[in-house]
């Protein structure tokens, strides 16, 4: 329902094609050499959100070379910092007990969680530019189980603090799930019909065909 509707800057290229036999040429990103241990961990959580084949160091080194710019600074490519913003509320997701995500989105967001808050991930975070390449792809890989749940937690989210300002409590002092989250969204589309048809019609029984001034 929602995930197709996002659309994030393409990743580099590099990702997506096929690894060329034989040993690695490239394993360094800035001065951190990728180790084979957390590569074999880092591709098998990919294969558990998804992704069938696994990346090759050659594979995330192009990557992270193709994205690197040096006049930028710390300023990380939109590629990275789009899928991480979008990612952002997934410890409210998991944790909110109002919205109770799906089983296959739930253990997908918790995989993600659990490699976003690692301190010794693939690629060290505080690698200029591309520390968080990793983090994006594996945000990436993730999207198709857990963006269509994210952006319904995000509707959910703005229609129960609507319904608390209505209400003048705080959101918690009331009842609001799944099911009046469903509801909320049909009265405000039908108030958005009623509005459009208010907009194109008349409250006039005929158009009048002319106006006399006595």
């Amino acid at each position: 329902m929602y995930a197709n509707a996002e659309t994030f800057p393409a990743l580099p290229a590099a990702l997506a094609r096929i690894p060329a036999p034989g040993p690695a040429r490239r394993s360094k990103i800035g001065p951190c050499a990728l180790q084979a241990r957390e590569l074999d961990r880092f591709n098998g959580l990919l294969a558990e959100l998804g992704r069938p084949d696994p990346l090759a160091g050659d594979q995330i080194v192009t990557a992270a070379r193709d994205l690197y710019d040096p006049r930028l600074g710390d300023i990380q490519s939109p590629c990275i910092s789009v899928r991480l913003a979008h990612a952002a509320p997934l410890d409210q997701f998991v944790l909110d007990e109002g919205w109770a995500p799906a089983g296959q989105a739930l253990a997908a967001a918790r995989a993600v969680l659990a490699y976003l808050r690692r301190p010794d991930d693939l690629i060290p975070d505080w690698v200029p530019q591309v520390g968080r390449l990793d983090d994006a792809i594996v945000v990436d890989v993730a999207w198709s189980r857990i963006g269509d749940e994210l952006a319904g937690y995000r509707d959910f989210c703005r229609l129960r603090l609507l319904e608390s300002r209505l209400r003048g409590e705080p959101p918690g002092r009331f009842r609001f799930g799944r099911g009046e989250w469903i509801e909320a969204r049909r009265a405000e589309s039908g108030l958005r019909e009623h509005q459009r048809r208010v907009l194109s019609s008349s409250y006039l029984p005929a158009p009048a065909s002319r106006f006399r001034v006595h």
